[in-house]
C-alpha cells in the first residue's frame, strides 16, 4: 500500500488509511478531504462501529486534551490533507475545545439525519455533507470526492447494492438534466421567440 506523506507540518492521507495513536496525541486541521471516525471494542479490535465523520475545517486529535478514554479509530475515506495546530497557551487551548464539541455535536447530529427516512433521502443527505456547495449534483464529485461503495453504505446503515441503485438514479436524473439544458442553449432565445411568433401566426 502507498504509504502516506508527511511535510512537517502536513499530513496527506489516502483512502483507508488511519491515523496511528501517536499522531492523535497532536491536533489536525482537515484542510480537504473527509475522514471516518469509528469507535473500536476494546476487548475485540475487529469490532469497529461508524460514530460521524470529519470534514474539512474539523479538529481532529481533541480526546487526547480532553480526557476521553474511549479508542477511537481516524480513517480517511477520500484523499485528505492535514494541517497541524499548535496552540499558543491553556486559554486558546479552551477556545479550540469548545469549539470542537460544538462541532461534533453538529457531527453527531447528522449521523442521526443519515440512519432516517428513504435510502435516497439518506445516500442525498451524504453527498450534500461532503459538497454543501454542490446543490446535490452527482456530476460535480470529482471521481476521488466519493468514499467507497462499502464506506457509504455503512454510513447511511444500508446496502452496497441500494446505494449504488441510487447513485446510478441520481447519475441518470443529472444527464437527463444537462440534455435539457444543452437542448435550452440549443435553441437559443431567438430560435424560440421565432417558433413562438410562428405559433402565433398559425393561430389567427
Amino acid at each position: 500500500m502507498q504509504s502516506s506523506i508527511m511535510n512537517r507540518s502536513e499530513r496527506y492521507l489516502l483512502p483507508r488509511q488511519v491515523l496511528t495513536m501517536n499522531e492523535l496525541n497532536a491536533l489536525w486541521r482537515i484542510e480537504s478531504g473527509t475522514v471516518r471516525i469509528n469507535s473500536v471494542d476494546e476487548s475485540d479490535e475487529s469490532k469497529i462501529n461508524f460514530v460521524r465523520l470529519a470534514l474539512p475545517g474539523d479538529l481532529l486529535g481533541v480526546e487526547c486534551f480532553s480526557g476521553v478514554s474511549e479508542t477511537l479509530q481516524v480513517r480517511a475515506i477520500t484523499p485528505v490533507k492535514l494541517q497541524s495546530v499548535d496552540v499558543a497557551d491553556d486559554k486558546a487551548m479552551t477556545a479550540l475545545l469548545m469549539k470542537t464539541i460544538a462541532t461534533n455535536h453538529i457531527r453527531c447530529r447528522q449521523v442521526v439525519s443519515l440512519r432516517t427516512g428513504t435510502v435516497d433521502e439518506r445516500v442525498k443527505r451524504l453527498l450534500q455533507m461532503l459538497r454543501p456547495d454542490a446543490n446535490q449534483v452527482f456530476s460535480e464529485f470529482a471521481a476521488d470526492a466519493l468514499p467507497s461503495l462499502g464506506n457509504m453504505a455503512e454510513i447511511v446503515h444500508s446496502t452496497r447494492e441500494t446505494v449504488c441503485r441510487v447513485l446510478t438514479s441520481l447519475r441518470e436524473a443529472n444527464s437527463l438534466k444537462n440534455e435539457n439544458r444543452n437542448q435550452m442553449k440549443r435553441t437559443g432565445p431567438t430560435h424560440r421567440l421565432r417558433r413562438m411568433a410562428g405559433e402565433t401566426a398559425l393561430s389567427h
